[in-house]
């Protein structure tokens, strides 16, 4: 509960109430994709196989409603927020602190090659939107700063806002040299 406390219900000095929580949930399908995540996210710590089970067929079930999949196993703490839910994609592998924030389209993964995985990412993260972390062994700081259209594939030190350079580059349209567009 105290998840949903946080998380959806706005933090611990508001007053909890199952009605609150329910109106939250039938208004918003972010709180309802973090109602049933937390619910899958506590099924499958216990020990029984049981509720191992059903959180597995609980979080296929939201994976596919809401297009969010975050992996089983992926530790989070209390405070995750998401922006839109869309095509966001979390590794079982990740161990995430509190207050973690993140936009559509984003991929935090590994690449898979290696024997040990270390994916830890610190308190305070905003991950902007279609960013990309993909390491096995990679450590993100505390109050880190994820830029939109990022790809992160090395430690980040605390306290740092990261992104990739781009150039854009428009040359004039010559027919001879690129050939005719299709109409």
């Amino acid at each position: 509960m105290r998840f949903w406390h946080i998380e959806i219900l706005g933090g611990l000095d508001k007053p909890f109430s199952w009605k609150r929580l329910y109106l939250k949930c039938r208004r918003s399908n972010r709180s309802s994709y973090l109602l049933w995540f937390r619910m899958a996210y506590v099924f499958n710590t216990s020990k029984s196989k049981f509720w191992r089970r059903r959180a597995k067929l609980l979080n296929e079930k939201i994976s596919r409603t809401y297009n969010v999949e975050i992996m089983l196993g992926a530790e989070i703490g209390e405070g995750l927020w998401i922006a839109h839910l869309s095509g966001i994609v979390i590794t079982c592998y990740a161990v995430i602190g509190k207050d973690f924030r993140i936009w559509q389209g984003c991929t935090i993964g590994v690449k898979g090659n290696a024997d040990t995985v270390r994916l830890i990412i610190g308190d305070g993260v905003r991950v902007q939107a279609h960013a990309c972390i993909i390491s096995d062994d990679i450590q993100l700081g505390d109050n880190v700063v994820v830029g939109a259209c990022s790809f992160v594939n090395k430690s980040i030190p605390s306290n740092t806002v990261f992104y990739n350079r781009r150039v854009s580059e428009s040359i004039p349209y010559d027919e001879n040299q690129l050939g005719r567009l299709q109409k």
